[in-house]
């Protein structure tokens, strides 16, 4: 489970929250200076990022009580708890971006399309929506993102091709120094690399 975190647009503006994203990314459109932001959140836009290669552009994301009020947001929305965002990923159609979204998170968080953006959020739940038509209708999912098959020799050759687990694993494996390198292109057939993702995976590397 994500971190809602607290920070101020005019003091940690410009602070890096991944390799994409900003803090004032994410900040209301209200103009104040409070933004709350899930860290789960910023992980989730990190890899529609990554998966599309293309800009993700961040319609609105935090929104104060009063702003969320004045432009019509559901009452309790995610919005003002710093873990939902409505993005345009350039070149890929809402649809497109939501049925990623769905692989991404099968059992939990919200998602809903609309005619020109996507709504995603990371809530504990599982909440599915169609707003196309302006008007909202519940759907059961966004099925449709069919993922990247194995290797015909079961090995993958970069993290972005492999599981998420795995992906997870490498990028924890950098941050504690064991691995040197990007994660994003770190490759998997190096034997050292994937012995050390099965020994994190067996808990040797635990603290």
């Amino acid at each position: 489970m994500g971190t809602v975190v607290t920070y101020s647009r005019k003091a940690h503006g410009e602070q890096s929250l991944s390799a994409n994203f900003r803090v004032r990314e994410f900040a209301c459109k209200d103009g104040s200076d409070k933004i709350l932001v899930d860290t789960d959140l910023v992980a989730l836009l990190q890899k529609i990022r990554d998966h599309f290669g293309a800009a993700v552009t961040i319609n609105s994301a935090y929104r104060t009580p009063a702003h969320n009020k004045a432009v019509g947001g559901a009452t309790g929305s995610q919005h003002v708890k710093g873990t939902a965002a409505d993005i345009v990923v350039a070149g890929a159609a809402p649809l497109e971006v939501a049925q990623y979204a769905e692989y991404l998170m099968p059992e939990n968080g919200g998602i809903g399309v609309y005619q020109s953006f996507t709504h995603v959020d990371v809530r504990s739940i599982h909440s599915r929506w169609d707003n196309r038509s302006g008007r909202e209708v519940v759907v059961s999912g966004w099925p449709g993102y069919v993922p990247p098959a194995a290797p015909a020799d079961g090995r993958y050759n970069t993290v972005d091709e492999c599981p998420d687990w795995a992906r997870e694993t490498v990028q924890k494996l950098i941050d504690k120094k064991y691995l040197d390198g990007d994660g994003q292109s770190l490759d998997l057939s190096h034997d050292m690399v994937r012995l050390l993702v099965i020994q994190d995976r067996a808990g040797c590397y635990r603290e």
